[in-house]
C-alpha cells in the first residue's frame, strides 16, 4: 500500500473512533442535561387542571349503556390543581358545558334567532373559584337536548385548564323526541332541527310500542314508532338499496346515525340498522288523509295546516284529487321531467284551469305533490292521467327553503299498490 492510501485509512479510522467515543460519552453527560429540569421558572407554577368531586348523584347512579338513568342535576366540588397535583389558589371564573362524542353539546335552540351578545350555545353555567376551590355547585340537566352518553366538562378559559365528570348515561332519544320541533308554532318548525349534525342512537319506541319499517324506497326507508300518534316517523337515508331484510313491517331493534337535512326534511344519515326477526305490518300507522281541509300554504303562511302536517312528516299518507297536466305549465313540466313529480289539486274551480288545475298566482296556490319512483311506474302517465281523479299513497315529505319563503308537501309513492288512477273501488 502506498503512503498516500495509508494516510487516508488512518485518517478515516481516527474519525470513526472519535465518533464512537462521542457515542459513549453522551450517556454520561445526559444526567447533567436532564438535571436542568429541576430548576423551573416561576411561570411554570400555574393552574393546570380541575378536579371535580361529585356529591350527587353517586357513581352507582350515573347509569350505564344497558341501564341509562334520567339524572336531573349534578352537585359537586371543584379544586384547582397545579403542575404537581397540589391545590393552586386561583381566583377565576369557570365555564361548565356538556360533551357528547368528544364535541361540545349545544343546548340552545338553533331554530330561534340568537340574542345579540348572548352566551355561547354550549354554556350551561358559570361559577367562580375562590382560592382554588368551589363548593356545593349545582347544575341542572333538564335540557331537552341531553340524551345518550355525556360528560360534564369544566374549563378555565384563561389557563385552558379542564376538568370532567364521569360519563353519564341518559336514555337514548325516541323518534318523537328527535322530530318534534322545540317550537311547533314557529314558521320554520317544519324544516329546522335542533339536533342537526348530532350523532344519535334510537333503540326503543314510545309507550311500549315498536319501531317498524313503514316505507321502503330505492335509497332509504321510513321508520315509525307504533307507540306514538304524532311526530312518530323518521326517514332513514341508506344511500343505496336498503338490505332485503328491511321491508314493510320489519321491526327494528336499533338504528344509529347523524341527524341531517335534505331539502329541509329531517333524516337519519350514515345509518347502522339492526332489525329484529319479526315482521309486524299491522303496526304500520294507517295513512293520514290529505283532503281539502288539510291544504298547505306553500308560502308557509298557514300555520294551522302546516303545523298539522309537520306532525306527520315521514309517516304514511294518502291523497285523492285531480292530476294536473304537465304539458302546458312550464313549472309542472320541469318538475315531472326532473323529479317525476306531479301536482294533485283538490279544490280548483278556476274556469281558466287546464285539466282541472289552475296555474295560480305568485306561487301562492295551495296543493300537494306526488312523486313517482320513475317514469312509467305502475303504468302512470301524466299526459294520459291529466284531469282524472287519482288516489296515491306513500310517505309524506316536506321540502323548504331555510328562509321559510317556500314550503312544499309531497307524497312519495313506495310501490305499485300505492297508485290508483282513476280513483275507484279498492283504492
Amino acid at each position: 500500500m502506498d503512503t498516500a492510501n495509508r494516510r487516508k485509512n488512518l485518517t478515516a479510522r481516527a474519525t470513526f473512533l472519535a465518533a464512537a467515543s462521542w457515542r459513549y460519552v453522551l450517556p454520561a453527560a445526559l444526567p447533567l442535561l436532564l438535571g436542568r429540569c429541576d430548576y423551573q421558572s416561576a411561570g411554570d407554577h400555574r393552574l393546570t387542571s380541575l378536579r371535580l368531586t361529585l356529591h350527587s348523584p353517586k357513581s352507582s347512579e350515573l347509569g350505564s349503556p344497558t341501564a341509562p338513568q334520567q339524572v336531573p342535576s349534578l352537585s359537586f366540588d371543584v379544586e384547582a390543581l397545579d403542575e404537581k397535583g397540589q391545590v393552586f389558589p386561583a381566583n377565576t371564573m369557570l365555564s361548565a358545558f356538556l360533551a357528547a362524542g368528544g364535541s361540545r353539546l349545544s343546548l340552545s335552540n338553533p331554530c330561534a334567532a340568537p340574542a345579540p351578545g348572548g352566551d355561547p350555545p354550549w354554556l350551561l353555567q358559570r361559577f367562580p373559584l375562590q382560592g382554588g376551590r368551589a363548593q356545593n355547585i349545582d347544575i341542572g340537566l333538564g335540557n331537552p337536548g341531553i340524551f345518550g352518553r355525556v360528560e360534564l366538562n369544566l374549563e378555565d378559559q384563561q389557563s385552558q385548564a379542564l376538568g370532567s365528570s364521569p360519563s353519564i348515561y341518559f336514555p337514548n332519544p325516541t323518534i318523537p323526541r328527535l322530530v318534534t320541533p322545540l317550537d311547533p308554532n314557529a314558521g320554520n318548525a317544519s324544516y329546522c332541527s335542533p339536533y342537526l349534525g348530532r350523532q344519535v342512537v334510537v333503540d326503543h319506541a314510545t309507550s311500549g310500542g315498536k319501531l317498524v319499517v313503514s316505507s321502503v324506497f330505492q335509497s332509504g326507508i321510513g321508520v315509525s314508532d307504533s307507540g306514538a300518534s304524532d311526530y312518530n316517523s323518521l326517514y332513514v337515508f341508506t344511500f343505496g338499496q336498503p338490505p332485503s331484510y328491511l321491508r314493510l313491517g320489519t321491526v327494528v331493534n336499533r338504528m344509529s346515525g347523524a341527524i341531517a337535512k335534505f331539502n329541509g326534511m329531517t333524516q337519519l344519515a350514515n345509518p347502522a340498522i339492526t332489525a329484529a326477526d319479526e315482521l309486524r305490518p299491522d303496526l304500520i300507522p294507517p295513512p293520514v288523509e290529505l283532503d281539502a281541509s288539510r291544504l298547505p300554504d306553500n308560502k308557509a303562511m298557514d300555520q294551522v295546516n302546516n303545523k298539522w302536517l309537520t306532525k306527520h312528516i315521514a309517516a304514511p299518507a294518502r291523497i285523492t284529487g285531480v292530476v294536473c297536466e304537465v304539458q302546458n305549465d312550464a313549472g309542472r313540466r320541469d318538475n315531472w321531467l326532473k323529479y317525476n313529480t306531479v301536482v294533485v289539486n283538490l279544490v280548483d274551480s278556476d274556469p281558466a284551469s287546464s285539466a282541472g288545475c289552475s296555474p295560480g298566482q305568485d306561487f301562492s296556490f295551495r296543493y300537494f305533490s306526488v312523486q313517482m319512483p320513475g317514469k312509467g311506474f305502475a303504468g302512470f302517465d301524466p299526459l294520459v292521467a291529466a284531469g282524472q281523479s287519482g288516489t296515491f299513497t306513500g310517505m309524506l315529505m316536506n321540502s323548504a327553503s331555510k328562509s321559510g319563503k317556500t314550503l312544499y308537501w309531497t307524497v312519495a309513492v313506495r310501490s305499485t299498490g300505492d297508485v290508483c288512477v282513476p280513483s275507484g273501488a279498492g283504492c
